[in-house]
C-alpha cells in the first residue's frame, strides 16, 4: 500500500514537473490541490479570472472541535482579491478572501439511531501564496488566517472564531 502510495506520488511530480504551468497570479489559469482551512480541508480548486480576482471551492470534510461520532461534510467557496504590492517579479502575493461554507455533522448513536446537523458559515481572512524558485514550476504554498463562524442551532454548539489553514496548488496553463 505505502509503496503503491509512493510510487503515484512520485509519477505524479515527475509527470506535473514537465507539464508547461503558468505562474499563479496569472488571469485564466486553474489550480487544482489539498486545502486546510479550519474547520473545512479536502480537495481544492481555483480559478483566476484576472490578475487580482480569483474564485476557490473547497469540498471535504470538517471539523469542528467537538467529538462527532460520525459523517462530517464541509464545502466552501471563495472570492479571493490577489493584492500585487511587489510587482509581477516576486514568487509570493498576499490575498484577502470573503468565504461562505456549508456544512453538516451526523451523530451516531447507540441502537441505530442517530441526528444530522447542518449550518451555513461566513468567514474572512488574509494569507500569502508563495512559490519555491527553481522547484516545481506552477507549485505554490499557502498559509492564512481568518474568523470564520457558524452555528449548528438547537443540539449542538455554534463556532466561531480564529480560522488558520495551509495548502498546496499546482496551476495549470490552458
Amino acid at each position: 500500500m505505502k509503496t503503491n502510495f509512493l510510487f503515484t506520488l512520485l509519477f505524479s511530480l515527475f509527470f506535473l514537473s514537465t507539464v508547461h504551468a503558468q505562474r499563479m497570479g496569472e488571469a485564466g489559469v486553474l489550480g487544482a490541490g489539498l486545502a486546510s482551512s479550519y474547520p473545512a480541508y479536502g480537495i481544492s480548486g481555483k480559478y483566476n479570472f484576472t490578475e487580482h480576482h480569483t474564485a476557490q471551492l473547497i469540498l471535504g470534510g470538517a471539523s469542528y472541535g467537538y467529538s462527532a461520532t460520525g459523517f462530517s461534510f464541509g464545502a466552501s467557496g471563495r472570492y479571493v482579491y490577489n493584492f500585487n504590492v511587489l510587482g509581477d517579479s516576486f514568487f509570493f502575493k498576499p490575498y484577502a478572501y470573503a468565504q461562505v461554507s456549508y456544512f453538516t455533522v451526523k451523530y451516531d448513536y447507540y441502537f441505530g439511531t442517530s441526528d444530522s446537523y447542518y449550518t451555513v458559515g461566513f468567514g474572512l481572512g488574509g494569507g500569502v501564496e508563495c512559490e519555491i524558485p527553481n522547484f516545481v514550476e506552477g507549485l505554490a504554498f499557502s498559509g492564512e488566517l481568518g474568523y470564520i463562524g457558524g452555528d449548528f442551532g438547537s443540539g449542538i454548539d455554534s463556532f466561531a472564531g480564529l480560522s488558520y489553514g495551509a495548502s498546496v496548488h499546482y496551476y495549470f496553463d490552458f
